[in-house]
This record gives structure tokens, sequence and C-alpha cells, in this order.
């Protein structure tokens, strides 16, 4: 599969409604002002909370912090510029396959957006009339669960295909022996869950 492919499969699953448009591109280039006055301190933020957190340190070289701030320069710009495209697309995806040759969890990268997002909420609420803030919020909301599920299916997708190359076996026997995992932990999960469930419910 290659990466065009991968991506339009990956967007073709997430409901049409949380894609970012044309139009909500544009609303993002009203912005400009905002965004840049953000850039240095949300890229230097990013980091810092990155290179002193236990969670996502062990997975980043102190030595690479100003190209890896370069890269997240380019993709802010890049973003908040608004041009949502079937290559903007396509670079997320990219990402993901990114993210599992360097080893990067998809929980690190879950939570670093969900710092994002909340750091350019709380300074657009700051800045601008709360309906006209909302509305660049929901853009992102929008982004955020676009972009989330390219990085985190191409991730997915890129394991599953390289297991499948490495072992021989073809995708219908993987996925056999994946979903009889699955049946063990669903088993498991619920044994172990099933009273305290009934606890909390009570």
């Amino acid at each position: 599969m290659n990466l065009t492919d991968m991506t339009q499969r990956i967007l073709e699953t997430i409901p049409a409604i949380l894609i970012p448009t044309a139009a909500d591109g544009v609303l993002l280039q009203r912005y400009q002002g905002f965004f840049k006055q953000c850039e240095a301190p949300l890229i230097k933020g990013f980091y810092d909370l990155i290179y002193s957190d236990a969670a996502t340190q062990q997975h980043i070289n102190p030595k690479d912090r100003a190209m890896r701030e370069n890269t997240l320069r380019q993709w802010y710009q890049v973003t908040t510029g608004g041009h949502f495209d079937e290559h903007y697309w396509a670079w997320q995806a990219l990402i993901g396959i990114v993210h599992v040759k360097h080893n990067i969890p998809n929980p690190a990268m879950l939570g670093m957006w969900a710092w994002m997002i909340n750091y350019i909420q709380t300074h657009l609420l700051e800045e601008f009339p709360p309906a006209e803030a909302l509305a660049v919020i929901q853009v992102f909301q929008k982004l955020q669960a676009t972009v989330c599920s390219l990085i985190v299916e191409s991730f997915i997708m890129t394991q599953q295909e390289a297991i499948s190359r490495a072992s021989g076996l073809n995708k219908a026997i993987l996925g056999r022996f994946i979903h009889i995992e699955i049946d063990t932990l669903l088993s498991q999960g619920r044994a172990i869950l099933h009273d305290k469930v009934q606890q909390v419910a009570a």
C-alpha cells in the first residue's frame, strides 16, 4: 500500500464533518498575526514539556532539540496557513510512519496534541471575543480529530504491514492471530473489571 492510498483509506473512515474544509483554512488565514505571535512560545513550551516529563523525554535526544523545533515550526506554519489538501493529509499520515521508525508512542503524541490545543484555546480566549475564539477553536478540534486519526492509523497500519512481511503470514492469518489475542484480553479484562464496575454503578 502506498502513502496516498493509505491516507485516503483513513480519511474515508473519519466522519466528514470532522475533516477541516477549505473554508476552515480561509478562517485560519485571517488570524495569521495571532498565530505568528504564539509560534515561538508554543514551540518552546511544547519541547520544554517533552524534555522535562519522564513519559516523553526517553523518546527524544536533547541534542536534537533545535532540529525538532524547526520541524515543529514548519508544521505549525503550514497548518495555521490553512492549506488542507491531499498533500497536507498525506504528510500527516507520513508522520505516523516516522513515529514507528523512531518509536514515538501514540499516547505521547496524543498528550502533546492536547497540550497544544489547550495552549491555543487559552490564548484565543484571551485575545478575542468568545464567539470569535470559538470558531477558530472548532477548526483546531477538527484538525485534532483528523490529524491524530491519520497519525495513529498510519502508525498501526505500518506496524501491521511490517509484521506481515517479516513473518511471512498473509493478512487474513495475521488478523486471526490478532483476534485470538484480543479475545483473550477481553476475557481477562471483563473478569477483572466486572465486579468493580458493578460496585461503582450500584
